[in-house]
């Protein structure tokens, strides 16, 4: 039977776990897609994760590009690159017999928490997601602050996490599956990346 997939616009003034949970208990399609008012999707991807779908995959991974003219915009978009697929990435499309609901009780790291609930196998797709998000270094650093009060509650939460443990977070991620290469193609970029790891590290530790 073909699966059917319903969009469902929330803007009401809520913090993001809230919204997408008033989304997710209103949709009556078979699959759930979550964006953020400053995502957008690339032509097929609808269709393809479907496709992953009646494969019997529960969710999929849908690579983010950052959309970014400003150096430091590329050198994040640089960094995102990595996660794709990854612990520290989170499904954007589940099955909504199996999606959760956000945890309204963080902001941040909910994402996370969202997509560790996810049960079953997890696909990615080949084709990927916009992400128009072109803010200055102290916006950027304001953000991960405000995210950062959080990790406390996340870290209770769930313990066990991977995106917990420093050398994966800051050097595994970057180096598995042969991805240490890209490093090297771009040197310029990779240290500006190295740059990042060390201000979110002196927010995080501000911030406890």
């Amino acid at each position: 039977l073909p699966l059917n997939i319903e969009f469902i616009e929330v803007n009401m003034g809520m913090e993001r776990s809230a919204q997408r949970n008033i989304g997710i208990q209103r949709a009556t399609g078979d699959i759930v897609i979550w964006l953020d008012s400053d995502q957008s999707l690339s032509e097929g991807i609808v269709e393809e994760i479907k496709d992953l779908i009646k494969c019997g995959y529960t969710a999929v991974y849908i690579p983010e590009i950052i959309v970014a003219k400003s150096f430091f915009g590329r050198i994040r978009a640089f960094e995102r690159t990595f996660y794709t697929g990854t612990a520290i990435d989170v499904p954007r499309a589940v099955l909504r017999q199996q999606c959760p609901l956000f945890d309204e009780t963080i902001n941040g790291p909910e994402d996370a928490l969202w997509g560790s609930k996810i049960k079953g196998m997890k696909a990615t797709s080949k084709r990927p997601l916009f992400h128009h998000d072109d803010i200055g270094f102290i916006e950027y650093c304001k953000k991960k602050a405000y995210y950062t009060k959080s990790m406390k509650r996340y870290k209770e939460l769930n313990p066990d996490d991977r995106c917990l443990n420093l050398k994966y977070r800051c050097f595994d991620v970057f180096v598995e599956d042969g991805k240490w290469k890209e490093l090297l193609k771009h040197p310029v970029l990779t240290l500006g990346v190295i740059f990042l790891l060390i201000t979110r590290g002196f927010i995080y530790y501000a911030n406890l």
